[in-house]
């Protein structure tokens, strides 16, 4: 039965941390646990999980805040669920911090925990909503609201996030497929198929694999396991509605080809990159970025960056499996970014380019700017112009409703019929005498039967040169605001053991790293509450300033001994 929390909103007159000397409590009051209530655990809006708990009348649940703020609290120190638990049972700081003022308050198992990560899980999946999410958006958008930040200029980036699971061979993989298969065998069964089972049981995969040598042997052993699995899988149909025998018949149709009822192996390049990298994460998924494998998911981040904000926060947060490409994730957060925040400028780098984002930031009406480009350079030799100096707007149905040559002169404008091209008339009295033409540099040619001079620009070809055109005109701006946040990215990851998560599945990643962003505005708004900001808000300039300002002050006790200082100099110098 759910049951609200209401003793948070209630402080207790007598409690343990009121019974605390008067230097300790103020500075409890002090240290990140009090930001921390403040900020995360008294806004999270715990009736939304209401949908968890039976409607029922029975024992009311562990208070839901109770519950996140620990699971927030994870994340950012790198804790386990048992140096978690123990620390809510004994830390001072992180029992305030979740409104637990007295030991022993809101006491529960550790099993408990496991429990509600079990409902958030299968509520996700039986409707589609991931409560993590709301949470996370409830927080920020209050926080924002009492900084009153904007949002109208966000950056982004993306990394690579690894998944709990061991890095197998693919001979490994299909012996541990075998191994699990028996797990789930009746004894009758075991002793019917004991012969077939019984060369890959009677020792670990590691031990198995460990005597194989040479890539000969191994394919060869591959070969031998594949015949067997498909064996296994027509013996054992009436294991089908057990997940594991789903698994194991997923892992052999993307490694194996049947050829006139012949199992032959797939090579390494028939396999596609997104099959099953694990018997354990089904989700998870191989890249190669940077000459470096990754196993697992893409972490996209999205945060503040207009400079007048006293403090920048991460305000949208996607973990997709790692194939996904930064297109992709752009193009399904851009409508929610456009809604919520009312985005107008976006910085990124080049990987989130392409036609088709640009279609959508026009429709949107969004300003994408960027570090990079992919693809050629255009060609200036000799002072040649481009598409890119030429100036064109497009509207929402990406229709060009003006345009303007280097030497500014407007266009004429005309569609084609199927509106895929557009044709930009000049006129020739003012071309001719135009330097750039005369000296061949203009790509407008002297069209004979308009008998004007035009340039023919296909729909693809205006999109690409103005994206090239803002690139060439913003890049200053975009090299100085986009770099923090890579900052970004390694304050979430800074408690992975070298970008591997402990969890296993999107569900559980998408939660970890989303408790792990929220931690991060949180170390923010704490440092700019007490004045510990870096960069231009840093403690070090506020102590030169009063530094100056001491002798300023004092400066007139100082003037008589100017001379004195002056000698001293001088002897110091010759000296």
């Amino acid at each position: 039965m759910y049951k609200r929390n209401k003793r948070a909103q209630q402080p207790l007159l007598l409690s343990d941390v009121n019974d605390l000397p008067e230097r300790t409590k103020k500075y409890l009051q002090n240290s990140w646990a009090e930001t921390f209530r403040r900020e995360i655990f008294l806004r999270i809006p715990e009736d939304r999980f209401k949908v968890l708990y039976d409607p029922n009348p029975s024992r009311p649940n562990v208070a839901v805040n109770i519950l996140l703020g620990l699971e927030i609290l994870k994340e950012w120190r790198g804790w386990s669920d048992e140096e978690l638990y123990e620390h809510f049972l004994f830390d001072l700081q992180v029992r305030y911090a979740v409104g637990c003022d007295n030991f022993g308050e809101g006491d529960f198992d550790l099993r408990t925990l496991y429990y509600f990560r079990r409902r958030l899980s299968e509520y996700a999946l039986k409707s589609g909503e991931n409560l993590f999410e709301v949470i996370f958006e409830s927080i920020t958008d209050q926080q924002i609201r009492k900084l009153n930040l904007n949002t109208k200029v966000q950056r982004m980036d993306s990394t690579q996030i690894m998944s709990n699971i061991a890095d197998l061979s693919r001979l490994e993989l299909l012996v541990e497929a075998i191994q699990r298969l028996h797990r789930v065998l009746s004894e009758e069964d075991r002793i019917r198929y004991e012969e077939i089972f019984q060369p890959y049981i009677k020792e670990s995969v590691g031990q198995y694999t460990y005597r194989i040598r040479g890539k000969e042997a191994v394919w060869q052993h591959i070969e031998q396991v594949g015949r067997v699995l498909h064996e296994l899988l027509e013996k054992l149909s009436a294991y089908c509605e057990q997940p594991i025998y789903q698994v194991v018949k997923q892992f052999f149709e993307e490694n194996f080809n049947l050829l006139e009822s012949q199992v032959k192996a797939k090579s390494n390049q028939e396999i596609s990159p997104g099959c099953l990298q694990s018997l354990d994460d089904l989700e998870a998924t191989y890249r190669v970025k940077c000459n470096r494998p990754y196993k697992g998911y893409v972490a996209n981040f999205s945060e503040t960056c207009d400079p007048e904000n006293p403090v920048q926060l991460i305000i949208s947060v996607q973990v997709e499996p790692n194939r996904t490409s930064d297109i992709a994730i752009l193009q399904a957060i851009l409508p929610r970014l456009k809604e919520r925040m009312k985005v107008q400028k976006l910085v990124t780098d080049g990987g989130y380019v392409s036609q088709e984002i640009d279609q959508e930031m026009n429709r949107s009406g969004i300003e994408q700017i960027t570090t990079g480009l992919t693809g050629q350079l255009p060609d200036r030799q000799g002072g040649k112009k481009t598409l890119s100096d030429f100036e064109m707007h497009l509207d929402q149905d990406i229709m060009m409703t003006q345009a303007i040559c280097p030497a500014g002169q407007s266009a004429s404008i005309e569609a084609s019929r199927s509106k895929k091209t557009f044709y930009l008339s000049f006129q020739t009295k003012v071309c001719q005498a135009c330097s750039f033409h005369q000296a061949g540099q203009c790509p407008v040619k002297y069209n004979k039967w308009k008998k004007s001079c035009g340039l023919s620009v296909p729909k693809d070809r205006a999109i690409s040169s103005q994206r090239r055109r803002r690139f060439e005109q913003c890049k200053e701006e975009a090299r100085a605001l986009r770099p923090a946040v890579e900052a970004t990215v390694f304050q979430v990851k800074h408690a992975l053991h070298r970008g591997k998560l402990r969890v296993r599945g999107l569900f559980r990643t998408l939660g970890v790293i989303m408790c792990s962003s929220l931690a991060v505005n949180l170390r923010r708004l704490h440092r700019y509450e007490k004045g510990k900001q870096r960069g231009k808000y840093t403690s070090k300039k506020v102590g030169r300033e009063r530094k100056d300002l001491f002798f300023i002050v004092f400066q007139a006790w100082f003037q008589p001994l100017e001379p004195v200082f002056a000698h001293l100099g001088a002897s110091f110098t010759g000296w």
